[in-house]
């Protein structure tokens, strides 16, 4: 999709949310409560640290050698560029360059970062699932709405798969060399289940971080009627379709919110929160980009 059109779509959903909601999200914003900024801002670095050693674990399975201290680096800058520009995905390719341009082949290192992201968004999609049967009983129509953005989101990564292979010319070489840097990197026995543990911890911190935006905003709720809607609204953001998830996310809680019997305000407010968070929280990758 053109970035153009991802910056659209964002500025759309968030100029009509600001046009409804505007006055009930400032009012609320006005309340935060900097101890659960803090908290959350704490978990973004080990999640950071989960992520990069996941990525480092990726690449070792793939007979590359990623120092700890350059993986940490690498990953905060890639957070940086993929909050501020379309897609979500110019960082994750940057840092698979860099990586990979003294190499002997740089194939590697792009499979370790596409296979590193891909278990992570599994895990991601799998809480979404997991929350959609917790709903409460009665919530048909978010349970529709659930199925049908994850049957969506599965065709268009169909999509993109599929287009991709016709791309490549359907060479059987190039599909063997991806289909075994993923047999080495993931679907090994004794890799999965280390690749599926540390995705459910990174996926676990971001959904813990979100708690921490809800909960600095002093919500009506208990977290048993919120926690459940922060993976449905964090699985939006996965869809390409506007800059670092803003938009999507916000109007997705806006959704959710009501459904659950809560205000819609509480729940953009915490996306908007959790947006300038996750902004703030990659800040350290100036640095790696000023040392370049």
């Amino acid at each position: 999709m053109p970035r153009l059109i991802r910056l659209l779509v964002s500025a759309g959903i968030l100029g009509f949310i600001a046009l409804q909601f505007g006055d009930g999200v400032v009012s609320q914003l006005q309340r935060i409560d900097p101890r659960w900024v803090l908290g959350g801002l704490l978990i973004t670095v080990v999640q950071v640290i989960l992520s990069a050693w996941r990525w480092q674990f990726t690449a070792a399975r793939l007979q590359l050698t990623l120092a700890a201290g350059t993986a940490v680096r690498e990953y905060y800058l890639a957070t940086l560029v993929n909050q501020v520009l379309p897609g979500g995905v110019m960082g994750d390719a940057q840092r698979a360059w860099r990586h990979g341009r003294d190499a002997p082949r740089r194939a590697p290192a792009f499979q370790a970062v596409v296979i590193e992201r891909f278990s992570g968004q599994l895990a991601m999609a799998g809480l979404a699932l997991l929350a959609w049967w917790l709903w409460p009983p009665g919530d048909g129509l978010v349970r529709v709405g659930t199925v049908a953005g994850t049957a969506l989101t599965g065709v268009a990564v169909l999509s993109g798969g599929t287009a991709l292979v016709i791309a490549s010319g359907w060479r059987p070489a190039w599909l063997r060399d991806w289909w075994q840097a993923v047999r080495s990197a993931l679907l090994t026995p004794t890799v999965l289940p280390v690749q599926l543990l540390a995705s459910l911890l990174v996926a676990g911190s971001y959904i813990a971080v979100y708690a921490c935006c809800v909960m600095a905003l002093a919500p009506s709720g208990s977290p048993g009627d919120w926690l459940p809607l922060i993976p449905l609204v964090l699985f939006t953001m996965l869809i390409p379709a506007s800059i670092a998830g803003w938009g999507l996310r916000e109007g997705a809680a806006a959704l959710l919110w009501p459904m659950a019997g809560l205000p819609a305000t509480e729940g953009i407010s915490a996306a908007v929160l959790y947006g300038g968070l996750t902004l703030l929280a990659s800040t350290p990758g100036l640095i790696t980009l000023m040392r370049r």
